[in-house]
């Protein structure tokens, strides 16, 4: 009796490394969901991201921004904030377009193993929106943001409920692990709550995200 090979699925951040313009940028970091396309999610998710941070991140904060992208958020909070952004992202192609998108001397963009370079406990503020979903290690990096954010630093969070790793075989896969209850052993839940309206997170990405803010203990 012959017997099938098991497909091999392997986490595989390509999609993130191989962007090369900023639209290609644009439609990785907020993908086409629930009829809206990336630009339209791009156009009406930012300045409502903006919105609820406004109280957890005080003008001229230093904001560590995780998982940065092409820094759609560390711009508005330079510009409308007046903070200092260090972005942190594991793409050299989005890092590069960071920096002429912001175009700022308020804001640079390192990989994650450099951060070892920059003094623990400097950040007022830290942000992961649509990253920890994706990260492999988990724990670790958890644990570099801990490290950075001073005592008592808030952490904002956007997230979906389930893991979303990527594939070599172009499948995003749940690995069971639970974000939340990782980020508790170091971090107090301060607040929580949905994304919310139509052109935000309509139907059933309103039912599987959460925006949090959390507390460096």
């Amino acid at each position: 009796m012959k017997v099938q090979a098991i497909k091999e699925v392997r986490y595989d951040p390509s999609v993130f490394l191989n962007v090369e313009t900023v639209q290609e940028a644009v439609d990785i970091i907020l993908t086409p969901e629930e009829g809206m396309d990336s630009n339209h999610r791009w156009k009406t998710e930012t300045p409502y991201l903006m919105g609820l941070m406004e109280k957890h991140i005080a003008p001229k904060s230093y904001v560590l921004d995780y998982g940065c992208g092409i820094g759609r958020l560390a711009k508005p909070l330079i510009e409308m904030r007046q903070c200092q952004v260090v972005g942190v992202d594991i793409s050299p192609n989005m890092r590069a377009l960071a920096a002429s998108c912001v175009e700022s001397s308020s804001f640079f963009a390192i990989a994650p193993e450099m951060l070892w370079h920059l003094t623990p406990n400097m950040f007022d503020a830290a942000l992961a929106v649509w990253t920890l979903q994706h990260c492999l290690d988990l724990p670790k990096e958890i644990m570099r943001i801990h490290e950075m954010l001073r005592p008592g630093g808030v952490l904002f969070l956007v997230n979906n409920l389930q893991r979303v790793l990527p594939t070599n075989d172009g499948q995003w896969i749940d690995d069971t692990r639970d974000i939340k209850k990782e980020l508790s052993a170091d971090f107090e839940q301060i607040e929580i709550g949905q994304l919310e309206g139509d052109d935000i997170a309509p139907g059933y990405m309103r039912k599987n995200t959460f925006w949090a803010v959390y507390k460096k203990r």
